[in-house]
């Protein structure tokens, strides 16, 4: 199991996520008041980082400064993946922030991971959609890359994080590996501590994200849906 925490940087409480086990993948937001120095500290600890790369998202909700738009130039998204990999250094790896209203635009995502590419960065989709074209545009270009198969907590509530757990681990013993996207609510953060100590006894190693990228079976199958 890879598990990454999104999200991160946003605000001083985001911080905990350092009590969690060093096999945990962390992304962070760029143009965040904490972002990058929970980078730093995430790097000084040997933690595996990530930048959560900014998209538009359908709907209302905002995105972040300097996030990927609709209709962008070709030149200008190039330009704000740069911006974004500055802000958040030491990363390995990218996944995207929010989305949907451009990662079903396969020219754009390949402007991405050309960039991707160029900077030696590998990609976690992490399908807020199911039109991403993401994954595919990584995959046209040789990089490094995987798809988020669940999300632990699309809502902070108990009921649902114990049930996307047990989806997470259903898919691990299936499968061989799963991909489990969470974020820094205090609801999983409580959730979580209790619920990776049992994953020894389901037979189940955590790691990060990139060491699912390096196995003999690459590529997984295809993820069912959430």
């Amino acid at each position: 199991m890879a598990l990454i925490l999104d999200d991160i940087g946003a605000r001083h409480r985001d911080a905990a996520v350092f009590e969690l086990p060093q096999a945990i993948t962390l992304a962070f937001l760029p143009y965040t008041p904490y972002g990058h120095t929970l980078a730093q500290r995430a790097r000084e600890e040997q933690r595996e980082v990530m930048l959560h790369l900014p998209m538009r998202p359908l709907g209302d909700k905002a995105p972040g400064p300097w996030a990927i738009e609709p209709q962008m130039a070709q030149q200008e998204v190039i330009e704000r993946v740069q911006r974004a990999l500055a802000a958040i250094p030491f990363t390995s790896g990218v996944n995207n922030h929010m989305g949907s209203a451009v990662t079903g635009d396969a020219e754009m995502m390949g402007w991405v991971m050309a960039e991707l590419a160029r900077q030696g960065k590998f990609f976690i989709d992490s399908r807020t959609t199911a039109d991403s074209q993401a994954y595919a545009a990584a995959q046209k270009l040789g990089l490094p890359s995987l798809q988020r198969d669940v999300f632990l907590d699309p809502l902070p509530d108990l009921t649902i994080l114990q049930k996307q757990w047990r989806l997470a681990i259903k898919q691990a013993k299936q499968r061989g590996q799963v991909v489990v996207i969470a974020h820094p609510y205090p609801e999983t953060l409580a959730f979580l501590p209790a619920a990776l100590a049992q994953l020894e006894q389901e037979g189940i190693r955590l790691v990060p994200v990139s060491a699912l990228l390096s196995d003999e079976g690459w590529p997984p199958p295809a993820p069912s849906a959430p």
